[in-house]
């Protein structure tokens, strides 16, 4: 039971959940989800932490890059909440920025390239800019 709630907690922030989300699709490593999400690298790397010691993310390092993914084996509260969220947003509509601008980045700014910070902020500057062009 005590797991269960720390396993609620952890979901019960919209970036920790936005962060799982967008692992939903595949591995990502710190950079692409700061891209992303816009979010500083040392709140993502703390709630990627968090997901972890939870048993809803994995990682791995591959030189100076952790890449996280979902747990193989998601704990069964995590499992239904993730189901819950799937079945009550159809399109997962408040989460459909984040995955567009996961394939925007990837697409336009990654290009098989090696993230950097540099990239980082080119591609929030981009997303911003846009952002602005179409308010």
């Amino acid at each position: 039971m005590i797991s269960d709630v720390r396993i609620l907690k952890a979901l019960a922030d919209e970036n920790r959940l936005r962060l799982l989300l967008l692992l939903q699709a595949r591995e990502l490593f710190v950079c692409q989800l700061m891209a992303v999400t816009g979010l500083s690298q040392s709140l993502v790397s703390r709630s990627m932490a968090l997901l972890e010691r939870e048993g809803l993310a994995a990682s791995r390092r591959q030189g100076k890059h952790v890449f996280y993914r979902l747990s193989g084996a998601l704990p069964p509260v995590g499992l239904a909440v993730m189901k819950a969220l799937a079945a009550s947003h159809p399109g997962g509509k408040p989460f459909a920025s984040d995955r567009k601008n996961l394939e925007l980045f990837c697409r336009r700014f990654q290009r098989g390239r090696a993230c950097d910070m540099g990239m980082v902020r080119d591609f929030i500057a981009f997303r911003n800019q846009k952002n602005q062009q179409g308010a």
